[in-house]
C-alpha cells in the first residue's frame, strides 16, 4: 500500500515538473524578443527557417503571427496560410538571436560609427539598441549603396537621421501635448529620441567618411531591386 501511494506521488511529481517546464518554456517563446526581416528574398533565405514565428504586417495593415512551414522564393508559408513577399510591409521573427543577413559580408552590422558616442550618456547608450535597425540599413548603404544603387554618402547618412527620427515617438496633435513633448527629457520620450538621433548622426557624418565604399563596395540587393 504504502508503495502504491508512494508511486503515484512520484507520478503526480513528474508530472508537475513536466507541466512546469512547459509553462516556462511558453513563456520563454512569449517574451522572445522580435527582430525586423527585410521582406526580400536574399534576406528571407538567410533568416526564415521552417519552425520559426514570424509577424507579418501586410500593406493593408493586417497583422499576423504564425508558424512558418515552408520558405520560397516569394512567398512565406505557414498552416493555414501563405503570404507573398510583395505583400509584407513589415516582418519580425521572434527569436533570441538576431537573425543572419546576406548583406553583412561577415562583418558585425549596427551602430558601429557612433559607438563611442553611445557611451556618451545612458540616453546614448538605450538608443544604441533602439535604432539597431536604422544603424544596420546604413551600414548596408555604406557597403553597398554606391556598388548597388548608385547612392552617395551624403544620401545614406540622411536616410539614416529620417529612419532614427522614423523609430522615434510620434509627435502630439494637440497645443498641451506638444508643449508636454518639449518639457519631458525621460529617457523615452520624443524631445530625448531626436537629441540622440542627431548626436548620432553627427557622429556618422563626422567619422564615417573612410568607412564609406565605392569601388571596393559590392553588389547586394538590400532596399528591393534598384
Amino acid at each position: 500500500m504504502h508503495f502504491y501511494l508512494d508511486m503515484n506521488w512520484r507520478f503526480l511529481e513528474l508530472r508537475h515538473t513536466a507541466v512546469l517546464l512547459l509553462a516556462i518554456l511558453a513563456v520563454g517563446v512569449a517574451c522572445a524578443p522580435t527582430h525586423v526581416v527585410k521582406p526580400l528574398p536574399n534576406f528571407v533565405e538567410v533568416a526564415i527557417q521552417p519552425g520559426d514565428t514570424v509577424i507579418v504586417t501586410t500593406h493593408s495593415r493586417e497583422t499576423i503571427e504564425f508558424v512558418v512551414t515552408e520558405v520560397t522564393e516569394t512567398a512565406l508559408h505557414g498552416a493555414e496560410r501563405q503570404i507573398e513577399l510583395i505583400d509584407i510591409a513589415e516582418l519580425r521573427k521572434v527569436a533570441w538571436e538576431r537573425p543572419p543577413s546576406p548583406c553583412g559580408d561577415g562583418v558585425a552590422l549596427g551602430c558601429s560609427v557612433p559607438l563611442l558616442v553611445s557611451l556618451a550618456s545612458k540616453e546614448h547608450a538605450h538608443y544604441r539598441e533602439e535604432f539597431y535597425s536604422a544603424c544596420e540599413l546604413h551600414d548596408y548603404c555604406y557597403r553597398h549603396g554606391s556598388r548597388t544603387y548608385g547612392l552617395d554618402r551624403d544620401f545614406c547618412d540622411a536616410e539614416f537621421l529620417q529612419n532614427m527620427q522614423t523609430t522615434c515617438p510620434r509627435s502630439s496633435d494637440s497645443t498641451i501635448g506638444t508643449i508636454f513633448e518639449v518639457l519631458n527629457d525621460s529617457i523615452d520620450s520624443r524631445s530625448t529620441c531626436l537629441r540622440v538621433a542627431a548626436d548620432f548622426h553627427l557622429a556618422a557624418r563626422d567619422f564615417g567618411e573612410k568607412h564609406f565604399q565605392t569601388i571596393s563596395g559590392s553588389y547586394c540587393e538590400y532596399n528591393g531591386p534598384p
